[in-house]
């Protein structure tokens, strides 16, 4: 008797539990908000090792594997069981990448574009989602993603740097009229870090792969001593130019010197803002005292990097 007496009271509690309107206090008498815990919060904290899905019953997820691991969001429920505002924390405490998917085609929001299938998280860093409620299209948002020591990765600077200085020559067009004629750099050397592909060799443009600010840097050295009878120089410019391909006169900053000889050494550096796919790349235009047609320039370096959003 006393044990079906126990079962209806905790049958009543708990009715009482799902009929609950107002607000629900938790060690206070009197609750501002319609849940108000006045103490610690507890979660799931859970540390994998390898690839898998992310649960319902998961909350605080440590990854730290060796090598690469994805964990799969879960996927969007339409009607009963949408689980719009549910959170999830990730954090990379081992020395491989982490990713994280969405499900099928879901993408999530990452506030810079119509959305990914999914981030990576390099060791060291940390990524909070949300689920949106929405059954297609950007059904997460990424909330945020930092480090622990507060410095972005490579990945999301877009980092990019041409090898050391070369030898090589570039063989230019000189400028044997009124109007400047000007000629795109490019790299012989090739790149010592390339993040991304951002630089096209075969042009020696660097591509912005999201919108944001960057800082890039560029040096060259005109150089006539292997030119047929060394002409001289009148003048010669080196210049950053944004989206050479279809404004060639953008130029952001230039360096320019006027009858240096056969030697003229260049440095340019800017901040410019980018929106995903324009262009940024060194050119170099010069006109020769006997008004010849070539020139030529060498120990080309460019680097570069996002430094905002």
């Amino acid at each position: 008797m006393r044990k079906s007496l126990f079962f209806v009271a905790l049958l009543a509690g708990v009715y009482g539990i799902n009929a609950q309107t107002g607000n629900v206090g938790i060690n206070t008498p009197s609750p501002a908000s319609t849940l108000t815990v006045n103490g610690s919060f507890a979660a799931t904290y859970k540390t994998v090792t390898a690839s898998g899905t992310v649960g319902a019953d998961d909350y605080y997820m440590a990854y730290n594997g060796t090598g690469i691991g994805t964990l799969t969001l879960p996927a969007a429920v339409s009607g009963a069981g949408n689980f719009a505002g549910r959170t999830y924390h990730f954090k990379n405490t081992g020395p491989g990448i982490l990713t994280i998917a969405a499900s099928g085609g879901e993408l999530i929001d990452n506030q810079n574009g119509p959305g990914v299938s999914s981030i990576d998280i390099p060791s060291g860093y940390y990524a909070f989602l949300v689920s949106k409620g929405t059954l297609s299209g950007t059904t997460w948002e990424l909330v945020l993603f930092s480090s622990s020591n507060s410095m972005p990765s490579v990945s999301q600077t877009y980092l990019f740097s041409s090898a050391q200085q070369n030898a090589v020559k570039q063989n230019c067009i000189a400028t044997t009229g009124s109007a400047w004629v000007k000629t795109e750099i490019k790299y012989p050397q090739g790149m010592s870090i390339n993040t991304a592909n951002g630089v096209d060799l075969s042009t020696g443009r660097f591509t912005a792969p999201t919108e944001g600010y960057y800082m890039v840097y560029g040096s060259a050295q005109f150089d006539n001593s292997e030119v047929a009878g060394q002409p001289a120089f009148a003048w010669c410019v080196l210049y950053l130019v944004k989206n050479f391909a279809t404004t060639p006169n953008n130029q952001l900053v230039q360096n320019y010197h006027t009858n240096p000889g056969i030697f003229a050494s260049g440095i340019v550096s800017a901040v410019v803002h980018l929106n995903a796919g324009e262009t940024v790349s060194m050119a170099s235009a010069a006109q020769l005292n006997n008004l010849g047609a070539q020139y030529q320039v060498t120990a080309t370096s460019i680097y570069g990097y996002k430094i905002a959003n």
